[in-house]
């Protein structure tokens, strides 16, 4: 029996899209802190992951 392929998932989310794109946008609002957003913004963005389950 061939198996069939029901779905295919890509995971582009930091290979294809800048995880740290809002740096700039932060860095032109808080000068001198848009390095330091960004990477609180990933940070959580992993803990609330884990928390939900989608991690």
């Amino acid at each position: 029996m061939k198996p069939t392929i029901k779905a295919i998932v890509f995971d582009v989310y930091g290979t294809l899209f800048d995880v740290h794109s809002v740096k700039d946008a932060c860095e032109q609002e808080f000068p001198e802190k848009g390095a330091a957003i960004s990477q609180v913004w990933r940070t959580k963005q992993f803990l609330l992951a884990a928390h939900d389950g989608t991690l």
